[in-house]
């Protein structure tokens, strides 16, 4: 007879674990569903503010390359070491993209960085640092294509 009753109380115990796990099992798929969906929102955001990121330091190299072309003085060399600084920045947010987002929309964050690395190289090979000005002003329009045209693309991912 002791065998009966201890198989009973495992029968029990089993039947009192299972009961109790059971309401479980649908908080566990909604914890794990609303995880997915937090992570996909994350990783959303994180694409989102690289692109913002990217856009923010193209305009800047566009910016400090404008205001170098109408400085005429002995910073000339820290002017030239800033638009540096901004294409590295752009380069940087463009690897940011390309880690985060697919194929297509990766190339044209590529595609701005490389043109964002001309405009800078022409700045830097328009300064005559014996005169302490930039001779010629490079011609931004590349750059605003590529940065635009990655705009565009932007947005749309964006509301997709």
């Amino acid at each position: 007879m002791p065998e009966v009753s201890l198989y009973v109380a495992v029968i029990t115990a089993g039947a009192a674990v299972i009961g109790a796990a059971i309401p479980q099992v649908p908080i566990l798929i909604r914890d794990v569903r609303q995880a997915g969906q937090d992570r996909r929102e994350r990783h959303a955001d994180a694409r989102r503010q690289a692109c913002l990121n990217l856009l923010g330091a193209a305009g800047e190299l566009q910016a400090k390359v404008a205001n170098a072309g109408h400085y005429h003085g002995k910073d000339m060399r820290d002017r030239l070491a800033e638009i540096r600084d901004c294409a590295a920045a752009v380069k940087l947010h463009a690897a940011t993209i390309e880690l985060l987002a697919a194929r297509p929309f990766a190339v044209l964050a590529d595609s701005l960085a490389k043109e964002a690395a001309k405009f800078a190289e022409q700045a830097v090979e328009n300064t005559d640092l014996k005169l302490n000005q930039m001779v010629e002003i490079p011609n931004p329009g590349q750059l605003e294509r590529a940065a635009e045209t990655f705009r565009e693309r932007a947005v749309a991912e964006a509301t997709k």
